[in-house]
């Protein structure tokens, strides 16, 4: 028999490996994209240095409260017209829809990783004004560049001032909370031994910014605030002689990014969230060297790791965390948003992550959510994002600003097709590589436990019967969304 059309994977087994672990997956598009370049290490290449995203940067539109000032989004706060927690979803929302429709997926899965490293969660009283400025000024701006910028210019930020309350802090009376996470969190770990006395060093070094919490957050840098005079840190001396301690704290940062304790928590993070739950030694070291050699460039720390034999021997043994099960599972759909308002789509994105077990951004401690893979998988997000799942492979469900192919255009344009090679077309479509046998049979069994989906074929009746036709691609498309090698990364 003929081979079907589509039922044979485009892209080879390790560019489908590397787009699971670097995009939120797999669709036509992305496909697409990739096929565009000589190899997939080319596509990689060019998404580590991307150009405009108009599709991606168009969603801002859609929340234009996000674009408020943190003067205005503080005064319409205090009057109750628009609260910080709406500001904190329109953020969520904005992030999520992003990286359905992104080109650039490479960027926001690095937007996404850093934002997770350098946790401020939304909606919160005192960062929240200036959290959306933190997404665009801090962390995407350097998500691909140096970890030494990117360290910069997130601590510094009033919106990471506010949250760990460096804005209390002043050289007569020291707060230590954001010069223990710059410790312990962002750069050098428990473990490099640092003690309380270094603790409160830090937090000298970070006096001076300002945030005016509770009025209209007003941001900047008061000299008579910051402590002068020599700070030592881990055994090294900063002379900090000036009352604008900026110089200073820019070299004290600097210093801490290119600690090779920073190197190895760093590249483990990196491992854990793009390799295993527990990477080989081997990658971790590899890419701590480069982190060290390069000036902390986190493009040559993905390069390397992509081209570790650990990392081409992980394939399929990482899942999917329940936030890029969502989105795997939208874009799987081909299920585009349009808009945001009242009952659209994309309003349902942060329930969906939240009620399958992660809310995006509303991790409680400044640490972040857990990057390992099995932190998520309780039999109730299994039986939820099931659910979830099956909701989105639903054809003819209602959709409100968003859009989804028709029936006709799912489906390989030959009669008589056996049920099989109608499940490995989808797979293919959804997922870029074919179903395996169980997947098959289960798909068989949703559809009629008494047929045998190898053997059954569909005549040209299924095509005039849309309706018919569009609940056997339901039934086939869930049982696909919830094989485990689409849930695997």
């Amino acid at each position: 028999m003929a081979t079907v059309p589509g039922t044979q994977p485009r892209l080879s087994a390790s560019a489908r490996h590397l787009t699971r672990r670097f995009t939120y997956g797999h669709n036509g598009r992305l496909e697409a994209d990739v096929l565009r370049f000589p190899s997939v290490s080319a596509w990689f290449e060019a998404q580590l240095s991307p150009g405009p995203d108009p599709v991606a940067d168009a969603v801002l539109a859609w929340l234009p409260r996000l674009s408020d000032s943190p003067a205005t989004a503080s005064a319409n706060n205090r009057a109750g017209t628009y609260g910080g927690w709406q500001y904190g979803s329109d953020l969520v929302k904005y992030s999520l829809a992003r990286r359905v429709v992104a080109t650039n997926q490479v960027h926001e899965m690095m937007t996404d990783f850093w934002s997770n490293l350098l946790h401020i969660p939304v909606g919160e009283d005192s960062s929240f004004p200036w959290r959306m400025d933190y997404d665009t000024t801090a962390i995407r701006p350097h998500a691909l560049g140096t970890y030494r910028a990117l360290l910069r210019a997130a601590v510094t930020h009033p919106s990471m001032s506010g949250y760990l309350s460096n804005h209390r802090n002043t050289g007569k009376q020291i707060n230590e909370n954001l010069g223990r996470e710059l410790l312990e969190l962002y750069t050098v770990g428990r473990t490099a031994g640092y003690t309380e006395d270094d603790v409160r060093a830090s937090a000298r070094l970070l006096t001076g910014f300002t945030v005016a919490t509770g009025k209209d957050y007003a941001a900047g840098y008061d000299p008579s605030r910051h402590h002068v005079g020599p700070v030592t840190v881990m055994g090294r001396t900063f002379v900090n002689a000036d009352a604008d301690g900026r110089a200073e704290l820019h070299a004290y940062l600097d210093w801490l990014a290119t600690r090779p304790q920073t190197a190895a928590r760093i590249a483990r993070r990196l491992c854990v969230r793009f390799v295993s739950d527990d990477p080989p030694q081997s990658i971790v070291d590899a890419v701590a060297a480069t982190y060290l050699t390069s000036g902390t460039d986190i493009k040559a720390c993905l390069r390397t790791l992509v081209g570790h034999d650990a990392f081409r021997a992980s394939a399929l043994k990482k899942a999917r965390t329940p936030a890029e099960d969502v989105l795997a599972t939208q874009r799987a759909c081909d299920i585009v948003p349009t808009g945001a308002g009242p009952d659209s789509l994309v309003n349902s994105f942060p329930w969906y992550c939240s009620w399958t077990g992660q809310a995006l951004f509303s991790w409680p401690r400044p640490d972040g959510s857990p990057e390992q893979s099995d932190t998520y998988l309780s039999p109730a997000r299994m039986l939820r994002s099931w659910t979830v799942r099956s909701w989105m492979a639903n054809t003819s469900g209602k959709l409100t600003k968003a859009t989804r192919p028709a029936v006709r255009d799912l489906i390989p344009p030959v009669w008589p097709l056996r049920l099989e090679d109608l499940v490995h077309h989808q797979s293919v479509m959804m997922t870029g590589h074919r179903a395996s046998a169980e997947t098959v049979a289960a798909a068989g069994t949703l559809i009629d436990p008494k047929v045998n989906a190898r053997t059954h074929v569909l005549d040209k009746s299924w095509q005039r019967e849309t309706s018919h036709l569009g609940w056997l691609i339901t039934l086939v498309r869930t049982a696909i969304l919830s094989s485990p090698e689409a849930m695997l990364r």
